[in-house]
């Protein structure tokens, strides 16, 4: 291995590719302080061990140079300007340029099945289905078998393809998180566990959006046990540079209490009070998305005079939850605490009366309706920036 370039690696970036091409290709370079991490994850795994091999398939220029240091390893990628610099820096027969979800085997990068195998990296984890480009989507080319529209699933899937025998790579908080997306791993969950993990903010990478959210570098054993969802809801994951724990099963979110999609075939499809709210699927979508609408749109949520507290708390949540580290929780459900919600409700109504341009334009019997259900007054309010404080006080009984 060529040495003398490794500060290169840290500080390398996707730059020589078009912005279009690193969000397909999900192209965003590890810092140290990550690499570090799993250097530290995998060094027991390494000691006084032989025949071990350490595998980045989505390598880039190189960021986990050091994880593989004085250990045999091979590194793969499917961008050709990458691959090349990496074999002019390593041993060229154990650089391969592929698109690592194809084929997936490890006689195609000369493995021998009997070779310990720790799989490290940052593969790509955008989903396929969102737009890069006005109008366009990505695609995932690979085995069926390792299919999903998120790349980063699939790269999940193919660890275990190759029967790696350990795993520590960086993915979303929310692949385990959330329900749905922890059952798309599949046989990934089924073979592996989840042994350590560190979350961090998507902020230390350069080229994201806006809006933060967490990113593990989670440590995997393969294991005939695997994992299942309650262990997920009650890992003690780590925060980077906190002394803070995230425990899912401590937070209570509005799952089950508030409706965050549109209405189903046999819901019906027009507000009485002609009021809408613009779906979200967790915290952070709820955080930049609009809220209240006044107009039919085909991800409107229907809003009653029953349930308006509900979207004022919503609305409120948006717009003055702001707390450190808010990304930590980004990719859960909005939090809500079901007693806060019913025991402040008038709140929260008053709030959006005073604060939402849509809510001042309603219709005056839809806002008679709504005031003289839930026994507020339309004219008597309470002044803003007091009404502001008090709800902040409130959402502090949050976490």
């Amino acid at each position: 291995m060529n040495r003398h370039n490794i500060d290169y690696f840290e500080k390398h970036t996707s730059l020589h590719l078009p912005k279009k091409k690193q969000i397909q290709l999900g192209s965003y370079y590890t810092p140290r302080i990550l690499v570090q991490i799993v250097n530290k994850f995998i060094k027991p795994y390494i000691k006084g061990k032989k025949n071990v091999i350490i595998f980045d398939n989505a390598a880039g220029c190189g960021a986990f140079a050091s994880s593989v240091e004085g250990n045999d390893y091979r590194f793969a990628d499917y961008d050709s300007t990458a691959c090349d610099f990496l074999k002019k820096e390593f041993d060229s027969k154990k650089v391969f340029y592929s698109n690592s979800l194809i084929g997936v085997n490890r006689k195609k990068y000369n493995i021998p099945e009997e070779t310990f195998l720790i799989q490290v990296g940052n593969p790509p984890y955008n989903d396929t289905t969102s737009e890069f480009k006005s109008g366009e989507k990505g695609t995932n080319t690979c085995d069926p078998d390792l299919f999903d529209r998120d790349l980063g699933v699939s790269f999940l899937k193919s660890y275990d393809k190759l029967k790696s025998d350990v795993v520590c790579i960086l993915h979303p908080l929310s692949y385990l998180i959330k329900e749905t997306n922890f059952k798309r791993l599949k046989k990934f969950r089924e073979n592996y566990k989840l042994k350590n993990a560190v979350i961090f903010s998507s902020s230390l990478f350069d080229g994201t959006g806006t809006i933060k959210f967490p990113i593990i570098v989670g440590l995997y054993e393969r294991s005939l046990g695997g994992m299942n969802y309650d262990s997920i809801r009650n890992f003690k994951f780590s925060v980077l540079n906190s002394s803070v724990q995230f425990v899912l099963d401590r937070y209570e979110t509005s799952d089950g209490y508030i409706n965050k999609y549109p209405p189903n075939k046999r819901d019906i499809k027009l507000s009485p009070i002609g009021l809408y709210y613009y779906t979200f699927r967790d915290l952070n979508s709820l955080r930049k998305n609009t809220s209240f609408l006044n107009r039919v749109i085909p991800n409107g949520i229907v809003v009653s005079v029953e349930n308006f507290y509900k979207y004022a708390y919503l609305y409120a949540l948006k717009t003055l939850f702001k707390v450190e580290n808010i990304w930590l929780y980004g990719n859960l459900s909005p939090l809500a605490r079901k007693e806060i919600i019913e025991e402040n409700k008038k709140l929260f109504i008053d709030y959006a009366f005073r604060a939402n341009p849509i809510i001042k334009e309603l219709d005056k019997q839809a806002l008679n309706d709504i005031a003289e259900y839930y026994k507020v007054s339309i004219n008597k309010r309470h002044d803003l920036t007091e009404l502001e404080s008090s709800i902040k006080a409130v959402f502090n009984n949050l976490l």
